[in-house]
């Protein structure tokens, strides 16, 4: 172990004189145990007890987080970054990683069945350890260690300021074929619907910018949107899911181009149920994928914004729009009675006869907007879920290293980042309330947590940028790097204020540029974002810097939401 960390670094070298056929060579760090192991590693498994890679693509620290169910230790054993790890033009590109508990260590692998003569075969590995006890100690322990261990600094990028990116997008905005008057605005250039749960953010967005330019045009299309949301509204008392809101409302009857053009799911599509509600001008829920049912924690989404909206309306106006407050109060009763015995929230709630709820999983967006749902309506239902969402949270996500379920049109079980910047968003939030330095501490773990899923270093192999790129979820390999429905800027800016740690302001910056990097500058959907940065495997194309779809609302909204709320941009009058 070295001097100044619980910390290893192992170099096995080795060649061949002739072709070996048939061969890898397995590199661990200890023997078979009879106590239980857990591995974690982003995005192929989370608190699992085996892991079959044979090649690794599309980690971010290339390092599995393993530990013991009782956290009593905690390791992190990768691959040294430093290295051309995982080049699928070189030999490295045949390393995986395999792990089986009571049988198979984790052990990296290389040479995919062809090691040949005359390459030097060296794969640094590093160890790092803890014995902290607990998942939030221990993995601000084991990051901690990690960056000093390889000396990680942000590489500088510079693309747009802020403002100029907000310009951009906000130009783009005013005069995009986007916006559906009367409605809202249409999520992405290829799938033809207006996410109904996500207008309120987008109203919000655009009140903003209507008290900064003093332009009714935006004021006009926010109140549009609020009075669209209603209609998707179950709001019948005899309707066992009174207060749901559906979550999409279609454009045009094909689905299928949604699907030829992004190519996500191969038929069948969807099941004739769903795709029966299809149809132009109707709402539904279907998200087009095979996740069928109601997205809960999208309506906690929608029933935030609708709140704060109509709380700042009746603020600066002194105008009570309470159709919007009273429809957030009846999804709100919705989600109370979806709970779940754990205590957490399902994800989708299918409502065919015969149906059930899933498995809780994080629910970040309703975790995030209880607080202030209390704050503004004062019903206790609000501030109660609130604590049983946050002892699911300890207990059953960060406990477990483990968090599911924010991509909505997937299944609950998908392991995947964005929730984890929910997390760290309501630990902040729940420090400002009570100064409490316990709370803090939760919200770097998890942002700590976070930064493991993201790419160390630029990858040698590829053109664009790939440094703070994770990827999207399990479904579909490829790095991104947006805000998806979170506020990762200001988390990262606040978590540097707070701590006083500069690398999460370092950190904050190369983000955002890298959103800024993502913007589409021509064409007809200037301002919006490219879903991803670069496809280094070639997870969904054949092309390892293609950047994908152009988000117009959603990824984009996001993200200049932050730089207004951030007062990094400004809305010119």
């Amino acid at each position: 172990m070295r001097e100044d960390s619980a910390a290893a670094i192992l170099t096995p070298r080795w060649t061949v004189d002739k072709p070996l056929d048939g061969f890898e060579v397995c590199l661990a760090y200890h023997a078979p145990s009879d106590r239980p192991w857990r591995c974690t590693l982003y995005p192929f498994a989370g608190n699992s007890t085996s892991l079959q890679r044979p090649r690794l693509t599309y980690m971010g620290v290339p390092a599995a987080l393993l530990f013991r169910p009782d956290l009593s230790l905690v390791s992190l054993f990768g691959l040294d970054p430093s290295t051309d790890y995982c080049n699928p033009n070189s030999w490295t590109g045949t390393t995986g990683i395999h792990f089986k508990d009571g049988e198979t260590p984790v052990q990296f692998r290389v040479g995919a069945g062809k090691l040949v003569p005359g390459t030097d075969y060296v794969l640094p590995l590093q160890i790092l350890l803890s014995e902290a006890g607990n998942s939030a100690a221990a993995v601000t322990d084991l990051v901690r260690q990690w960056i000093k261990l390889n000396h990680y600094q942000v590489e500088p990028l510079h693309v747009r300021t802020p403002q100029q990116a907000f310009d951009l997008f906000l130009e783009a905005r005013r005069n995009s074929a986007m916006w559906k008057p009367g409605k809202g605005y249409q999520i992405m250039e290829n799938w033809a619907i207006v996410y109904s749960a996500e207008q309120p953010i987008n109203a919000w967005f655009d009140y903003l910018v209507f008290e900064q330019t003093g332009d009714p045009m935006w004021r006009q299309r926010a109140f549009e949107m609020m009075d669209f949301i209603l209609k998707a509204q179950h709001a019948d008392p005899a309707d066992p899911h009174c207060g749901v809101l559906e979550t999409n409302y279609e454009l045009n009857d094909d689905p299928r181009t949604w699907r030829l053009a992004v190519g996500r799911l191969e038929p069948p599509f969807l099941g004739s149920q769903v795709s029966a509600e299809l149809k132009s001008g109707r709402f539904n829920s279907a998200d087009h994928s095979p996740n069928f049912g109601f997205k809960l924690d999208m309506n906690g989404f929608a029933a935030h914004y609708m709140l704060k909206l109509w709380e700042r309306v009746k603020h600066k106006e002194g105008l009570d729009q309470q159709a919007w407050r009273e429809a957030a109060v009846r999804t709100l009763d919705w989600i109370v009675r979806q709970q779940n015995a754990d205590g957490g929230l399902p994800q989708v709630v299918d409502y065919r006869p015969g149906a059930k709820k899933s498995m809780s999983v994080v629910s970040g967006r309703t975790l995030v907007a209880m607080p202030e749902i209390h704050r503004i309506t004062r019903d206790d239902r609000a501030a109660r879920l609130a604590a049983d969402l946050e002892r699911f949270l300890r207990d059953k996500v960060e406990g477990q290293f483990c968090f599911t379920g924010a991509h909505v049109d997937l299944w609950p079980q998908d392991f995947e980042a964005d929730s984890v910047w929910h997390a760290v968003e309501y630990w902040l939030n729940r420090h400002d309330a009570t100064g409490d330095r316990q709370f803090l501490n939760r919200a770097e773990a998890d942002a700590w947590f976070a930064f493991l899923m993201w790419a160390p270093k630029q990858l040698s192999w590829v053109k664009n940028p790939t440094q703070t790129c994770h990827t999207e979820q399990q479904n579909y390999l490829q790095y991104s790097n947006y805000c998806y429905n979170n506020r990762k800027y200001q988390c990262l800016e606040r978590l540097g204020k707070l701590t006083g740690e500069p690398l999460f302001g370092a950190l904050c910056q190369r983000v955002m540029q890298c959103a800024f990097w993502a913007q589409a500058t021509d064409g007809k959907w200037q301002g919006g974002q490219y879903e991803r940065i670069s496809d280094p495997w070639k997870g969904v194309s054949q092309d390892i810097n293609s950047k994908g779809q152009v988000y117009v609302s959603e990824l984009a909204l996001e993200s200049n939401l932050q730089l207004l709320e951030m007062g990094l941009a400004k809305a010119a009058r």
